[in-house]
């Protein structure tokens, strides 16, 4: 496996290319092009706004900073592990034509939307000081949840593509999966007073999206770090998604060039 891992640094070079192609053809013919990147989380809280602090008068301090920092990273999530399904599928004139490690195609799918995710970030940094948050020293400890979700993310997007070769119906069930997932994470809402204290180490346990959100969460806004025992657990969950993830892409590799 740690062969496998190295193989890919001798093609950086494909993989900047493939960011970069992806990148371009996401705002391609767009007027307002990378601009999409703040105006899509920035439209998409606006609307939380209206719902949540005005119609269902559900009060939550600083709310547009509180979604913002959980609807960042999510869409990372989202973004990157609903476009994996199709990486593989979508890419099978190259994969065909010449020998590339197949996981490359995902791979530049997680690494375009954290791109998009640390754009994003330029624009929450200045909502974050216009509501008068400070940031604390915490906000050194970000690049960890950030790590993390990295590595859920891309062992999902391994999965997510291998099995949409076989099974074509996960252009359907993946979407439909992360969707549910979304009203399962704490993004619009906070774990405490939430989550009821008796189901919280299962929530938290079952559920590492929550901890890397709350982690990050309280990364920017000052607010209380997950439990430890609750990040020991979720970031092991990540660890071993990624690894699982990877061997059983490497696993049906060849199977998955046969059947495309």
């Amino acid at each position: 496996m740690i062969t496998s891992f190295l193989e890919i640094f001798r093609y950086k070079e494909l993989i900047k290319n493939l960011v970069g192609r992806d990148l371009k053809v996401r705002y391609k013919n767009s007027v307002l092009g990378f601009a999409w990147t703040w105006l899509d989380p920035l439209m998409t809280m606006f609307i939380f706004i209206i719902v949540f602090d005005f119609i269902l008068a559900i009060k939550t301090k600083n709310f547009p900073v509180f979604l913002l920092t959980g609807l960042i990273p999510w869409t990372l999530f989202n973004n990157s592990v609903i476009g994996s399904v199709n990486s593989i599928t979508g890419n099978e004139g190259l994969i065909k034509r010449v020998y590339y490690p197949r996981e490359i195609f995902p791979l530049t799918l997680v690494l375009a939307n954290t791109i998009n995710m640390l754009l994003s970030l330029l624009v929450l940094i200045p909502v974050i000081l216009a509501f008068r948050i400070p940031l604390t020293t915490k906000i050194f400890l970000l690049p960890i949840p950030a790590i993390f979700l990295f590595f859920f993310t891309f062992g999902l997007g391994l999965v997510f593509s291998c099995l949409n070769v076989f099974l074509r119906d996960m252009e359907y069930i993946g979407p439909f999966a992360i969707r549910l997932w979304f009203y399962l994470t704490p993004i619009f809402y906070a774990v405490e007073g939430r989550v009821p204290q008796r189901f919280l180490d299962i929530y938290m346990t079952l559920n590492p999206l929550a901890v890397i959100l709350t982690f990050f969460r309280a990364t920017l806004m000052g607010e209380p770090i997950p439990a430890l025992r609750h990040i020991v657990v979720a970031f092991s969950i990540c660890i071993l998604v990624q690894l699982a993830g990877y061997t059983f892409f490497k696993k049906n590799e060849d199977k998955m060039v046969k059947r495309i």
